[in-house]
């Protein structure tokens, strides 16, 4: 069975708005099987990777105690699949970290079991 999708490359500041033709297997799996729209290769490849399984870097923020900052903007070192966002938030909630902090220090190791850590993305010094 095949559909279409439409959707913007988020890979670069072009944004091509990508049209993709998804074949969906009996057992359920979906594949790209033609992707146009794209100006690079960079494109085909976030549409074949978007179609099996959407990936994103994940940002919010942190609780800093003792800090000069309530806060620490925080974000994932390498995207993570967008399935595991709404869990990984739970997770990130409940974090608290103390002053200092220093941007890319790891505030959690292999988040949810992905591979990926979650890091600072600034400096907060103690109070």
């Amino acid at each position: 069975m095949a559909s279409t999708e439409t959707f913007h490359c988020t890979t670069c500041p072009s944004e091509c708005l990508l049209t993709v033709c998804v074949e969906r297997d009996g057992d359920g799996t979906s594949h790209a099987a033609s992707v146009h729209g794209n100006r690079c290769p960079r494109g085909k490849r976030f549409a074949e990777q978007e179609i099996i399984c959407p990936m994103r870097i994940l940002a919010t923020t942190v609780v800093v105690e003792g800090g000069d900052e309530r806060l620490v903007p925080v974000r994932t070192r390498t995207p993570i699949p967008r399935a595991l966002h709404k869990r990984a938030m739970e997770t990130v909630r409940e974090l608290r970290v103390s002053a200092p902090v220093h941007m890319g220090d790891v505030i959690a190791a292999d988040l949810l079991d992905s591979g990926v850590d979650l890091i600072a993305s600034m400096d907060v010094d103690l109070a």
